[in-house]
């Protein structure tokens, strides 16, 4: 029964409308929001990677090896599983353009490719024409596309010829995109040449740094799980990757950096969940008289507490319905915005998911921040009305709401922490403002408590403004404690972003050394390095040289244990890595 006059009640004084309550819907309005929209922003770039992941790849399937072809096993298992198949060289070089004794030159990341490239989108050339039209070359001459980037560098026009090792080239375009490039790491500008015409060139040999892909286009009803099982299982080195995940790389970056953003929108919920708290406070204790009367009436505190959380609980979910809305249109509105200037493709729409990541976190703060002062109104007295009581702001509410208020929080942490896969930012980041939340509570009682001891001090004898506005900062119905929060915890989360920040800029700064080497060369060989030595030595330009010897190597041990045990998953830990040496 007391649930059903609770609701007529709540009715009622919602009939009055949403004075005092404005400040409580901004502050829940704009956390909602701010969370959607980043969460609807992140799921629509991965949906949109994997909507293109086969495109991304150039393929259905992918299979990589490092410094070597595929073998004629390997060559067989590809011709019966695909229907349609292309090879790609990848490796560094140098591009030569000028005359002889004046050559310019040019780090660069040649991709060598056959003709049936690409499988999936298209190469997009300037001046406009088909890829196997500009490779062809002209009067004999291999052609070959250069990144716009890498022609204007050696001051080169298209029509220009060029070397690629011991092979002169023509350039028949200018690369303007790519469709299997979005997500790769490139020592240089991008150079598209044919792979047969590179035999002559010198530059694909033992000892060449090269990775060979094997790009495939398999049957509609393909089950890739057994194919990577297979794969993985018969051929040693060969690394598989699928339209599933065609941009690891990407999509992790995108998961992360939206998890982060996540997070920092969580921390700004909290900031305006004091002002949901303040607010609640403020409505409450203009209510006293109304609660006092009603437990005159003979309402008990059962029916006092579940009328004022219906009335928060409707204006909840209004905030919440508002913010949601919000949340979901502005990535439509600004969806051209951003997918021009995206280098990867996105799913614009509405995506149901970081909506109700959103309004978890929306519920659960509301709920966080009003159980309190509502918990409060218990200690409501009916005297209240022939006496001032105080107000429901006054002292604590019972052990129970204490503990309900703590598990609340704990839900909100864990499922921060579970949707966003960062468990141990989240637990620092919910560590972190706990202490500020608890060591700013402390600093409020401290400025209200000094505030009344200077408030009764002689030298603000005579001074009635003064002591006025000290007694009202130190008296117990004051908001010392909200706005010292409200003001401590913006500033806290604004600094931490700020240090966050800094301290990026400041790694990079002090990694970078005062005078940093104005060229770096790779790859070069045993046989070549003291021809390499004595032409540098010879140049005036080079004040000096520094050079290491390299292998390349897979970590198989750390500190004597199996490197998987001791990394785990980490990328150092994938593939193989150069790793340089000193003789003693």
């Amino acid at each position: 029964m007391s649930l059903r006059v609770a609701a007529r009640i709540a009715r009622r004084e919602l009939r009055g409308g949403l004075t005092g309550f404005r400040v409580f819907l901004a502050c829940l309005i704009i956390g909602v929001a701010a969370i959607a929209a980043v969460g609807s922003v992140r799921q629509s770039i991965n949906l949109g990677l994997q909507q293109e992941g086969a495109t991304l790849l150039g393929g259905d399937a992918e299979l990589e090896l490092t410094y070597r072809v595929a073998s004629d096993e390997e060559r067989a298992w590809i011709a019966r599983n695909a229907t349609q198949s292309t090879e790609l060289i990848d490796f560094r070089s140098m591009a030569v353009f000028g005359p002889a004794g004046a050559e310019e030159r040019s780090l660069t990341q040649v991709k060598a490719v056959d003709a049936a490239y690409p499988l999936l989108g298209d190469v997009i050339l300037e001046p406009v024409m088909p890829l196997d039209q500009a490779l062809s070359g002209q009067d004999g001459t291999p052609g070959a596309v250069l990144d716009p980037v890498l022609i204007e560098r050696l001051g080169m026009q298209v029509g220009d010829r060029f070397n690629l090792g011991a092979t002169e080239f023509i350039i028949s375009a200018a690369l303007v995109r790519e469709p299997d490039a979005a997500g790769g790491f490139d020592f240089g500008p991008r150079s598209i040449v044919l792979s047969n015409d590179l035999a002559d060139s010198g530059l694909l040999q033992p000892g060449t740094l090269f990775e060979t892909e094997y790009k495939m286009l398999l049957p509609p009803d393909a089950d890739l799980d057994a194919l990577e099982a297979e794969v993985e299982g018969d051929f040693t080195g060969v690394r598989w990757r699928d339209r599933r995940n065609g941009t690891p790389g990407v999509s992790r970056f995108v998961d992360r950096l939206g998890s982060f953003l996540v997070l920092v929108g969580l921390a700004g919920l909290a900031v305006g969940g004091v002002g949901i708290s303040a607010a609640v406070t403020a409505y409450l204790d203009r209510k006293t008289e109304v609660i006092a009367t009603l437990k005159t009436l003979g309402a008990d505190s059962r029916t006092i507490f579940q009328t004022y959380f219906i009335q928060i609980s409707v204006l909840t979910l209004v905030g919440l319905v508002v913010g949601l809305a919000l949340g979901a249109v502005i990535p439509l509105l600004i969806a051209p915005i951003l997918e021009a200037r995206l280098p990867v493709p996105a799913a614009f729409g509405l995506h149901p998911g970081p909506l109700f990541e959103a309004a978890l976190y929306g519920a659960l703060a509301a709920l966080i921040f009003t159980l309190w002062p509502l918990a409060r109104v218990e200690n409501v007295r009916a005297a209240t009305l022939f006496r001032d009581g105080g107000g429901p702001g006054k002292g604590l509410p019972r052990l129970l709401w204490v503990v309900v208020t703590a598990v609340l929080f704990g839900i909100l942490v864990m499922s921060a922490a579970a949707l966003s896969g960062l468990w141990q930012l989240t637990f620092g980041a919910a560590f972190g403002l706990s202490v500020a939340f608890v060591l700013l509570v402390l600093a409020a009682a401290g400025v209200r408590k000094l505030a009344r001891r200077v408030a009764r001090t002689k030298t603000m004898r005579g001074r009635s403004a003064s002591r006025l506005a000290l007694g009202s900062v130190g008296g117990p119905s004051g908001e010392a404690t909200s706005v010292v929060l409200s003001l401590g915890l913006g500033l806290t989360v604004l600094a931490a972003v700020g240090q966050i920040d800094a301290n990026l800029k400041n790694a990079i700064a002090n990694d970078l050394p005062e005078r940093a080497p104005s060229f770096f060369m790779v790859d070069i060989q045993p046989d070549q390095i003291d021809g390499f030595r004595d032409r540098l030595n010879a140049n005036p330009a080079v004040s000096g040289v520094e050079s290491a010897p390299m292998l390349r190597g897979i970590v198989t041990q750390i500190n004597g244990q199996p490197a998987e045990e001791v990394g785990g998953d980490h990328w150092v830990l994938r593939g193989d890595r150069g790793i340089t040496y000193g003789l003693e």
